[in-house]
């Protein structure tokens, strides 16, 4: 089968440990040896000239390369980067010149996309002294800069940051620098982070690894060498899917060191975890609340909650539910209680989304394809309780090989799918997650030893099958929404009245395709009107999202025709879940919700789609899901009923999860959002 190996190459091999796919969070503090978080050692000296070639990673999988030099120029130092990798077929092709006067002092960008017939400058700064003129999307914006700032384009090329600190160093490692583009100017904080010791055959290769926040939105890492060469860098794209570059040369080591970002990682939710205390746990009473528990019945007014060990113990009216001695008490008259929220399709690919979800009141979540080292570290430090997030439920990402394939996990022969099936099945995975690619044989095994597992089948549709095939060879599931047509047609009706047969599961990620869709000629706020409460780098990187050669009036009617297709699958009775893919963070499954209002779900059927619905899906529902005496709890307390808004689910006061109440307010601010 295909799959990654420590090499993190795909090779035809037999899983025979647990090293092939990933490995506990336990065990990678085993693989590195980290100094302090905050070394005080210097800097590793700057060399005057740089050539390299770095192997680009996606999700795990190697998809390309970026070769760049950093070389004398008659005004400095001049950096040019060639960037180019093939993602499902897809080629990105970018290159980057910066030329740098002394002390690597930016004073010209320009990032230029190109295809086989076009050439387009997306970023380009030209800096006089104080002040630089930036050409982006189009628009030309003069920019006053402060002493010290740099020009750095987000995302790619890589090189940019080798540069970045070099002229960090040279201004003496301050704590923060400005950088353009921005909005107009984005501060980025730097820290070095200490060392980490690999082995490279005989050898022992020390690596400085420093952290980046502010490029992009969320925690970057770059590792230098002994002579300043840069070594590699992670980032997860600003809420998107991971990328990575590690130097041609030590590509051997590229899981290993995988293992250490991901340590590096827990090290920093940790950090963002302590600063948040819990303001009630034990024995608790939420005292006066309307009381919307999940179940479909009716609302109850003045209703108290008590929670016991993480349990709830008692829900229904204060009148005849009884508050245990000694407990804490807290009067939430005048608010709304829900359970805590699922978001069913979602990829937890950097640490920041974690204390997000749950300052969002997300309680749950099913990650639907991740790097697995990251992913188990992430659950682990979760689940241990080192870490704030919310439950954890992973759904295996397979594809089927060959070079448009998506993830370093693939299977091209129905044992090699069984395989995988075991295999995650042992990491405790919940799911399958299939891809595009995999051939019908494979699914259909894929689905057979997921089922005799315990295991559900999810993902997309494979393009070998039909959805109606995919779903009679085994899939429980069916992420995104393949349903096309007239839903009054008689082809769409009989393909409903299929998934109703077959019992299947949607998750549409409405909220998604809204976000992708929706003509650039209409803000972003008209659908999400929180963009003042995003990490400003964040916020730049939601408003310019949309499709720009599309028209208000055709994205509006492709969204109708998506509502008018989860109309009929609701009508059918057919379970829909939410779930937001790489949406704007929290607030996606707000908005999917809204929508699914807009379809014509009343707003106890969404909020129960998000809580009962999802854990029934998960099949976990006697556990979870609603707020009935015996289940874990998780819940949330709202400032407003979203029985008479749905929009009232956006206004979260208090959070739960097993027990452990929280503020929302100060979740948002350690997340660097603004409550």
């Amino acid at each position: 089968m295909r799959i990654v190996t420590l090499s993190g190459r795909r090779h035809n091999v037999r899983i025979v440990s647990r090293r092939t796919l990933g490995v506990a969070a336990s065990t990678l503090a085993c693989l590195c040896a980290p100094l302090a978080a905050r070394s005080a050692q210097q800097p590793a000296p700057a060399i005057s000239t740089t050539e390299d070639t770095l192997r680009l990673y996606y999700l795990g999988y190697p998809i390309g390369w970026e070769r760049y030099s950093l070389k004398a120029a008659p005004s400095g130092m001049q950096l040019d980067a060639d960037f180019d990798y093939v993602d499902r077929g897809r080629r990105t092709h970018i290159q980057g010149t910066l030329q740098l006067g002394e002390g690597y002092t930016p004073r010209y960008l320009q990032v230029v996309r190109l295809t086989d017939t076009s050439r387009t400058v997306e970023t380009q700064v030209d800096i006089y002294g104080q002040r630089a003129t930036v050409l982006r999307a189009g628009k030309s914006l003069l920019v006053e800069l402060p002493k010290v700032a740099f020009a750095i384009s987000p995302y790619t090329p890589v090189s940019q940051h080798l540069a970045m600190l070099r002229y960090w160093m040279a201004q003496g490692s301050p704590a923060r620098i400005a950088v353009v583009p921005g909005g107009p100017t984005n501060l980025v904080g730097i820290e070095r982070r200490g060392a980490d010791t690999l082995s490279q055959g005989a050898q022992r290769l020390v690596l400085t690894r420093y952290a980046i926040d502010g490029v992009v939105w969320g925690i970057e890492y770059v590792w230098l060498d002994d002579t300043g060469r840069l070594a590699a860098f992670t980032t997860a794209g600003g809420g998107g899917l991971s990328l990575e570059a590690i130097r041609k040369d030590l590509d051997p080591l590229y899981p290993k060191l995988m293992e250490v970002a991901a340590h590096a990682a827990m090290d920093d939710l940790a950090a963002i975890s302590r600063s948040v205390r819990p303001i009630a746990e034990g024995t608790v009473a939420l005292i006066g609340a309307t009381l919307v528990d999940g179940t479909g019945r009716v609302a109850v007014p003045n209703a108290t909650v008590v929670v016991v060990n993480g349990l709830v113990a008692a829900a229904g009216p204060s009148a005849g539910t009884p508050v245990p001695t000694g407990a804490r008490r807290i009067d939430v008259r005048g608010k709304t209680i829900v359970p805590g929220l699922w978001d069913m399709h979602t990829h937890l690919n950097q640490l920041e989304w974690a204390p997000v979800y749950m300052a969002a009141g997300v309680t749950t979540v099913r990650d639907m394809g991740n790097e697995i080292s990251f992913i188990l570290a992430l659950r682990g430090a979760v689940d241990s309780g080192r870490a704030l997030g919310p439950r954890m439920l992973l759904a295996g990402l397979v594809d089927g090989g060959g070079p448009n394939a998506f993830g370093a996990v693939n299977a091209t022969t129905p044992e090699e799918g069984r395989e995988l099936v075991r295999h995650y099945h042992k990491l405790g995975f919940q799911q399958m997650k299939l891809y595009s690619l995999l051939r019908p044989d494979v699914v259909a095994a894929i689905c057979r030893e997921a089922h005799a597992l315990g295991m559900t089948v999810t993902g997309h549709v494979p393009t070998a099958l039909t959805l109606l095939a995919a779903v009679d060879s085994g899939m429980d599931q069916i992420a995104h929404l393949p349903v096309r047509g007239d839903p009054q047609s008689d082809s769409v009706r009989r393909v409903i009245a299929e998934l109703k047969r077959h019992g299947t599961v949607i998750d549409p990620t409405a909220s998604w395709g809204e976000l992708l869709g929706h003509s650039t000629a209409e803000p972003v706020t008209n659908l999400q009107p929180v963009l003042h409460l995003l990490p400003p780098v964040l916020a730049q990187r939601i408003a310019a999202m949309g499709a720009p050669n599309v028209d208000t009036a055709t994205a509006h009617a492709r969204l109708a025709r998506t509502l008018a297709i989860i109309r009929a699958l609701h009508e059918a009775g057919i379970s829909i879940v939410p779930g937001t893919d790489e949406g704007v963070p929290g607030f996606s499954l707000y908005r999917e919700l809204e929508l699914y209002v807009k379809a014509g779900m009343t707003p106890m059927e969404a909020i129960r789609s998000a809580t009962a619905m999802s854990a029934r899906a998960m099949q976990l529902d006697q556990q979870v899901g609603t707020l009935e005496a015996g289940k874990l709890a998780d819940l949330l307390v709202l400032d407003a009923n979203p029985l008479e808004d749905i929009s009232n689910i956006r206004r979260v006061r208090l959070v739960m999860k097993g027990g452990s109440l929280y503020d929302s307010a100060a979740l948002w601010r350690a997340a660097g959002f603004r409550p």
